[in-house]
Protein backbone atom coordinates (compact mmCIF):
# COMPACT_ATOMS: atom_id res chain seq x y z
CA UNK A 1 0.00 0.00 0.00
CA UNK A 2 1.26 3.32 -1.17
CA UNK A 3 1.81 5.20 2.31
CA UNK A 4 0.06 8.46 2.12
CA UNK A 5 -3.00 6.57 1.46
CA UNK A 6 -4.70 3.70 3.13
CA UNK A 7 -7.88 1.91 1.74
CA UNK A 8 -10.76 0.07 3.46
CA UNK A 9 -14.34 -1.60 2.46
CA UNK A 10 -16.66 -3.77 4.07
CA UNK A 11 -19.95 -5.07 2.99
CA UNK A 12 -22.89 -6.32 5.32
CA UNK A 13 -25.99 -8.28 3.97
CA UNK A 14 -29.18 -7.24 4.73
CA UNK A 15 -30.69 -9.90 7.57
CA UNK A 16 -31.33 -13.04 6.50
CA UNK A 17 -29.70 -12.64 3.01
CA UNK A 18 -26.36 -14.50 2.55
CA UNK A 19 -25.57 -11.90 -0.37
CA UNK A 20 -25.36 -8.07 -1.10
CA UNK A 21 -26.91 -6.16 -3.41
CA UNK A 22 -24.21 -3.43 -2.29
CA UNK A 23 -20.61 -4.14 -3.98
CA UNK A 24 -17.13 -2.32 -3.26
CA UNK A 25 -14.47 -1.61 -5.03
CA UNK A 26 -11.24 -0.18 -4.03
CA UNK A 27 -8.05 -0.15 -6.08
CA UNK A 28 -4.75 1.55 -7.01
CA UNK A 29 -4.79 2.99 -10.35
CA UNK A 30 -2.39 5.57 -12.82
CA UNK A 31 -0.75 7.49 -9.78
CA UNK A 32 -3.98 7.56 -7.45
CA UNK A 33 -6.88 5.63 -5.71
CA UNK A 34 -10.03 4.92 -6.62
CA UNK A 35 -13.03 3.44 -4.86
CA UNK A 36 -16.69 3.25 -5.29
CA UNK A 37 -20.06 2.01 -3.23
CA UNK A 38 -22.45 0.58 -6.23
CA UNK A 39 -25.71 -0.25 -4.25
CA UNK A 40 -28.48 -2.03 -6.74
CA UNK A 41 -31.88 -1.94 -6.53
CA UNK A 42 -33.18 -4.73 -4.19
CA UNK A 43 -30.88 -7.44 -2.46
CA UNK A 44 -30.31 -11.03 -2.58
CA UNK A 45 -28.09 -13.10 -5.24
CA UNK A 46 -29.76 -11.35 -8.18
CA UNK A 47 -28.88 -8.24 -6.92
CA UNK A 48 -25.62 -9.36 -6.28
CA UNK A 49 -24.78 -10.74 -9.71
CA UNK A 50 -25.86 -7.10 -11.02
CA UNK A 51 -23.56 -5.03 -8.78
CA UNK A 52 -20.47 -7.35 -9.40
CA UNK A 53 -21.26 -7.42 -12.75
CA UNK A 54 -21.02 -3.03 -12.02
CA UNK A 55 -17.92 -3.05 -10.29
CA UNK A 56 -15.85 -5.53 -12.64
CA UNK A 57 -16.30 -3.53 -15.68
CA UNK A 58 -15.93 0.15 -13.78
CA UNK A 59 -12.56 -1.98 -12.37
CA UNK A 60 -11.79 -2.31 -16.33
CA UNK A 61 -12.74 1.35 -17.20
CA UNK A 62 -10.53 2.77 -14.18
CA UNK A 63 -7.89 0.62 -15.67
CA UNK A 64 -7.91 1.44 -18.39
CA UNK A 65 -8.03 5.19 -18.02
CA UNK A 66 -4.29 7.71 -17.84
CA UNK A 67 -6.75 9.81 -15.32
CA UNK A 68 -9.59 8.33 -14.17
CA UNK A 69 -12.43 10.72 -14.28
CA UNK A 70 -16.35 11.58 -12.91
CA UNK A 71 -18.16 11.79 -16.46
CA UNK A 72 -16.58 8.55 -17.72
CA UNK A 73 -16.90 6.60 -14.35
CA UNK A 74 -20.56 7.19 -13.68
CA UNK A 75 -21.01 6.85 -17.78
CA UNK A 76 -19.36 3.27 -17.80
CA UNK A 77 -21.72 2.28 -14.65
CA UNK A 78 -24.90 4.20 -16.45
CA UNK A 79 -24.16 1.90 -19.69
CA UNK A 80 -23.27 -1.66 -17.66
CA UNK A 81 -26.64 -1.41 -16.02
CA UNK A 82 -28.56 -0.79 -18.61
CA UNK A 83 -31.11 -3.73 -18.90
CA UNK A 84 -30.87 -4.05 -15.21
CA UNK A 85 -32.95 -3.51 -12.24
CA UNK A 86 -30.81 -0.71 -12.16
CA UNK A 87 -28.47 1.09 -9.17
CA UNK A 88 -27.12 4.01 -7.38
CA UNK A 89 -23.27 4.59 -6.49
CA UNK A 90 -20.81 7.05 -5.34
CA UNK A 91 -17.33 6.91 -6.90
CA UNK A 92 -13.77 8.86 -5.95
CA UNK A 93 -10.31 9.02 -7.03
CA UNK A 94 -7.89 10.53 -5.35
CA UNK A 95 -4.39 11.17 -6.32
CA UNK A 96 -1.39 10.11 -4.14
CA UNK A 97 1.16 12.87 -4.44
CA UNK A 98 -1.32 15.71 -4.42
CA UNK A 99 -4.18 14.22 -2.45
CA UNK A 100 -6.62 16.07 -4.92
CA UNK A 101 -9.30 14.44 -7.15
CA UNK A 102 -13.07 14.13 -7.08
CA UNK A 103 -16.09 12.66 -6.07
CA UNK A 104 -18.88 12.09 -7.95
CA UNK A 105 -22.39 9.81 -7.69
CA UNK A 106 -25.58 9.22 -8.53
CA UNK A 107 -28.94 8.85 -6.58
CA UNK A 108 -28.39 8.20 -2.53
CA UNK A 109 -25.34 7.04 -2.01
CA UNK A 110 -23.24 9.49 0.02
CA UNK A 111 -19.45 10.87 0.55
CA UNK A 112 -18.76 12.15 4.11
CA UNK A 113 -15.05 13.91 4.56
CA UNK A 114 -13.69 14.16 8.06
CA UNK A 115 -11.26 16.93 8.20
CA UNK A 116 -10.71 20.17 10.49
CA UNK A 117 -14.85 20.48 9.74
CA UNK A 118 -17.05 17.27 8.93
CA UNK A 119 -18.61 17.68 5.26
CA UNK A 120 -21.91 15.53 3.68
CA UNK A 121 -22.39 15.21 -0.34
CA UNK A 122 -25.20 14.15 -1.75
CA UNK A 123 -25.61 13.77 -5.46
CA UNK A 124 -27.96 14.38 -7.96
CA UNK A 125 -31.28 11.90 -8.11
CA UNK A 126 -31.07 9.62 -10.23
CA UNK A 127 -31.01 5.23 -11.45
CA UNK A 128 -27.89 3.81 -12.91
CA UNK A 129 -29.19 2.19 -16.05
CA UNK A 130 -32.70 3.96 -16.43
CA UNK A 131 -32.11 7.74 -15.67
CA UNK A 132 -29.19 10.05 -14.91
CA UNK A 133 -29.43 13.25 -14.22
CA UNK A 134 -25.80 15.97 -14.74
CA UNK A 135 -23.17 14.24 -12.32
CA UNK A 136 -22.24 17.86 -10.44
CA UNK A 137 -18.99 15.98 -9.57
CA UNK A 138 -16.85 17.73 -6.16
CA UNK A 139 -13.48 18.37 -6.20
CA UNK A 140 -11.54 17.08 -3.20
CA UNK A 141 -8.27 18.67 -1.89
CA UNK A 142 -7.24 16.28 1.12
CA UNK A 143 -4.21 16.84 4.06
CA UNK A 144 -2.80 14.41 5.92
CA UNK A 145 -5.20 12.67 8.39
CA UNK A 146 -8.08 13.37 6.27
CA UNK A 147 -11.18 10.52 5.88
CA UNK A 148 -13.19 10.02 2.97
CA UNK A 149 -16.31 7.44 3.41
CA UNK A 150 -18.35 6.30 0.57
CA UNK A 151 -21.64 4.67 1.67
CA UNK A 152 -24.65 3.38 1.01
CA UNK A 153 -28.40 4.14 2.21
CA UNK A 154 -28.00 1.02 4.54
CA UNK A 155 -25.82 3.25 6.62
CA UNK A 156 -27.46 6.34 8.28
CA UNK A 157 -25.89 9.36 7.41
CA UNK A 158 -25.97 10.88 11.18
CA UNK A 159 -23.12 10.12 12.92
CA UNK A 160 -19.92 12.40 13.17
CA UNK A 161 -16.65 12.64 15.10
CA UNK A 162 -17.90 12.32 18.77
CA UNK A 163 -19.99 8.76 17.30
CA UNK A 164 -16.96 7.16 16.64
CA UNK A 165 -14.16 9.03 18.01
CA UNK A 166 -11.16 6.98 17.24
CA UNK A 167 -12.34 7.38 13.24
CA UNK A 168 -9.10 9.51 12.68
CA UNK A 169 -6.50 7.24 13.98
CA UNK A 170 -8.04 3.86 12.66
CA UNK A 171 -6.45 1.73 9.86
CA UNK A 172 -9.24 2.22 6.91
CA UNK A 173 -10.46 -1.45 6.83
CA UNK A 174 -11.33 -1.42 10.55
CA UNK A 175 -13.06 2.19 9.80
CA UNK A 176 -14.99 0.17 7.20
CA UNK A 177 -16.04 -2.38 9.19
CA UNK A 178 -17.14 -0.38 12.37
CA UNK A 179 -18.97 2.30 10.08
CA UNK A 180 -21.48 -0.70 8.76
CA UNK A 181 -21.27 -2.10 12.62
CA UNK A 182 -22.25 0.84 14.13
CA UNK A 183 -24.37 2.76 11.74
CA UNK A 184 -25.79 0.25 9.57
CA UNK A 185 -29.55 -0.59 9.26
CA UNK A 186 -30.02 -4.15 9.67
CA UNK A 187 -33.05 -4.40 7.65
CA UNK A 188 -30.93 -2.81 4.54
CA UNK A 189 -27.72 -4.17 2.48
CA UNK A 190 -24.74 -1.64 4.28
CA UNK A 191 -21.15 -1.02 2.57
CA UNK A 192 -18.71 1.34 3.03
CA UNK A 193 -15.22 2.51 1.60
CA UNK A 194 -12.69 4.42 3.17
CA UNK A 195 -9.89 6.65 1.76
CA UNK A 196 -7.86 7.35 4.27
CA UNK A 197 -5.15 9.82 4.62
CA UNK A 198 -1.91 9.47 6.07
Amino acid sequence: MIKSIELGEYVRPHDGETLSGDVVLTQQENGGVFAAVIDVLGHGSEAHEVGVSLRDGLSAWAAASTVPDPDGAIATLHETAKGTRGAVAAVAWLDFDTLEGWVAGVGNARCRIFSDKTKTLEFSDGVLGQRVRSTRPQALSLRPADVVLLFSDGVTSRFGPLDYPSLGLDPAPTIALNVVRRFGKSLDDASCAVIRCK
